[in-house]
C-alpha cells in the first residue's frame, strides 16, 4: 500500500479544499491501494476526509511571524508518520510557492534534502499578479523550486505547464497536466425540475463577485441586450471589493440596465433552482486558474456564453469540449473615451506600480507593449480595461443606437444548440470525472514513487516570475 501524505495551510471551504476532498475520495471509492493523511495549518469542519491531522505552523504566516522552517519540517513529520503509522512513501504538497507562509517555502527544500518523493501541485503563483505574496517569498525564493527526479510538478492547464517548464529545460517528464476533477451534477438534470419563477430569458453568472470577474461587463452586456435579464449570484467577502460591488448595483439602477447582482443573496430561490431554470449560463471572468467555469454549465444541460480565456480553455477545446461560440474581446471604438491619452496614463502608471511592487525594472517600451495588445486597429477590448473607464464606455454606447448594435452582434447569445450542449456535457464527464483524475493521479504517483534520488538543485524562479510579468499580458482589472 502506497501511503501519502497530503499538505495545504489549511482545510477551508474552497477550491483546493474540494480537490484534496475530491482525490481522497475517489481513491476510496476506486478501492485502489492508497492510504492518506492530510495535514493541514487549521482544523477540518468538513465531513469527506477521515484522517487529518493539525499541524502548528502550517497556516498563513508571514515572514515575520512563520515558525522555524527545520521546526515546521519536524511537526509535518511527526504529523505524518501518527496518521499513516510510518513514513509516507509520497508527500502530496499543495501552492508551496505561493508566499501564504514562506516557512512552508523553505521546509519543502529541507523535505527534498531528505529524498522523499514530493508532487508539488501548484494551483495558483505568487508570480501571477500578486506581488505581496511573491514580497512574503523574497528570502525564501532562490530554494522554491527543488529539481530531483523524484521531484515531480502538477499543472492545472497547459499555459501553466509551459511556464513552469522554462524552469526545468529538458525535463518534461517531471511536470504532469493534473485538471481538476468536474464531479456530474446528476441531481439537477431530472425532466421534472420544478422550474423557479424568474425573469424571463434570465442569464446566470453563478460566481462570488471579485475584481477579475469582470462584472462590468455584465453591465455592458445588459445594455445592450435589453431584452433579457442578467445576475450574477453572490456578493464578495473582500471588503475590499465592497465599493466597488455596490457601486456597479448604483450604477445599473442609474442607468435602468436590466441586471442585477448578488441576486442569489437577495432571492428565496435555491441555487440549483437557478441553475435549473436559467436561460443560460454566462461568464465574463477575465483570469481563472484551472476553468471550471466553463466546464461545469455543461453538465447542467446549460450552454455557457460570454468571454473566452483563451490560454485556458485551449486545453478543453483539445478535449472535444466546444467554445468557438465565445467571444475574446468586446472591441470598442476609443472614440468612446473622452480623453484617449488617459487610457496611456492608465497603463503607463499601472505598469510602473506593478513592476515597483515586484522589486524588478521595466522592460523597455513596455507601456507600448501594453496599449498594443490593449488597443488593436483603434479597439479597445472592453474587459481590459478599468472600472471608471467600463462605465464611461456603457454611458456613451447607450447614447447610440449604432453602436448598440455593433457590441450586441459581437456578443452570441443565441445558441440553442442541444446537440452541443450534449455533446460538451459528455466530453466533460469522460474526460473531467472522478474516476479519469483519479487514473491520472495514480499514474504520477506510480510513476513518482519508482524515481531515484539525486543531488536536490534548484531553479531559477526568475525565468517563471517573467513568463507572467509581461507588458502584453496586462489588464487594468487586476492592477
Amino acid at each position: 500500500m502506497i501511503k501519502i501524505a497530503v499538505v495545504h495551510y489549511h482545510l477551508e471551504p474552497g477550491g483546493v479544499t474540494r480537490v484534496i476532498e475530491n482525490t481522497v475520495e475517489s481513491f476510496e471509492l476506486a478501492e485502489d491501494s492508497v492510504q492518506f493523511v492530510v495535514l493541514s495549518g487549521r482544523s477540518y469542519t468538513g465531513c469527506v476526509l477521515k484522517n487529518v491531522q493539525l499541524v502548528e505552523g502550517l497556516d498563513y504566516a508571514s515572514r515575520e511571524d512563520s515558525i522555524d522552517p527545520s521546526k515546521l519540517l519536524d511537526n509535518l513529520e511527526v504529523a505524518a508518520i501518527e496518521g499513516l503509522g510510518s513514513r509516507p512513501d509520497i508527500w502530496h504538497i499543495h501552492n508551496h510557492t505561493l508566499g501564504k507562509n514562506p516557512s512552508l517555502t523553505l521546509a519543502c527544500s529541507l523535505l527534498a534534502e531528505k529524498s522523499y518523493p514530493i508532487l508539488f501541485h501548484l494551483h495558483d503563483f505568487a508570480e501571477d499578479g500578486r506581488p505581496s505574496s511573491f514580497h512574503q517569498l523574497e528570502k525564501v525564493y532562490a530554494k522554491a523550486y527543488p529539481s530531483s527526479p523524484n521531484i515531480f510538478y502538477a499543472l492545472l492547464n497547459h499555459r501553466d505547464l509551459n511556464f513552469v517548464q522554462k524552469l526545468f529545460p529538458g525535463q518534461k517528464n517531471k511536470l504532469h497536466l493534473l485538471a481538476n476533477a468536474v464531479p456530474a451534477q446528476s441531481s439537477f438534470l431530472k425532466p421534472n425540475k420544478k422550474k423557479a419563477n424568474l425573469p424571463k430569458n434570465f442569464f446566470l453568472y453563478p460566481v462570488r463577485a471579485v475584481r477579475r470577474k469582470n462584472l462590468g461587463e455584465l453591465a455592458l452586456i445588459s445594455s445592450v441586450h435589453k431584452d433579457k435579464f442578467f445576475a450574477n449570484s453572490l456578493g464578495p467577502t473582500n471588503p475590499n471589493y465592497r465599493d466597488r460591488f455596490n457601486r456597479w448595483k448604483i450604477f445599473s439602477k442609474e442607468n435602468n440596465l436590466s441586471v442585477y447582482f448578488g441576486y442569489g443573496e437577495d432571492s428565496t430561490i435555491e441555487f440549483s433552482d437557478l441553475m435549473a431554470s436559467c436561460e443560460g449560463i454566462i461568464s465574463t471572468s477575465i483570469a481563472e486558474g484551472f476553468g471550471l467555469g466553463f466546464l461545469e454549465p455543461w453538465t447542467f444541460k446549460k450552454c455557457l456564453y460570454g468571454r473566452n480565456i483563451n490560454e485556458i480553455t485551449k486545453d478543453f477545446a483539445r478535449l472535444g469540449v466546444q467554445l468557438d461560440h465565445l467571444y475574446d474581446r468586446i472591441n470598442i471604438d476609443i472614440h468612446h473615451l473622452k480623453n484617449k491619452s488617459f487610457l496611456r496614463d492608465k497603463i503607463r502608471n499601472s505598469l510602473k506600480q506593478i513592476y515597483k511592487e515586484y522589486k524588478r525594472e521595466m522592460v523597455p517600451n513596455a507601456d507600448e507593449l501594453a496599449y498594443n495588445s490593449i488597443v488593436i486597429n483603434k479597439c479597445l477590448d472592453f474587459g481590459r480595461v478599468d472600472e471608471l473607464t467600463q462605465e464611461e464606455i456603457i454611458n456613451s454606447v447607450c447614447r447610440s443606437a449604432s453602436s448598440v448594435t455593433e457590441i450586441k452582434d459581437q456578443i452570441d447569445l443565441e445558441l440553442s444548440d442541444h446537440l452541443r450542449i450534449d455533446q460538451n456535457c459528455t466530453s466533460v464527464i469522460q474526460n473531467f470525472s472522478l474516476k479519469a483524475y483519479t487514473h491520472k493521479l495514480n499514474e504520477i504517483y506510480s510513476l513518482l514513487i519508482n524515481e531515484k534520488s539525486e543531488r536536490v538543485e534548484y531553479a531559477d524562479g526568475e525565468k517563471l516570475l517573467n513568463s507572467f510579468l509581461k507588458p502584453e499580458r496586462l489588464n487594468l482589472l487586476r492592477t
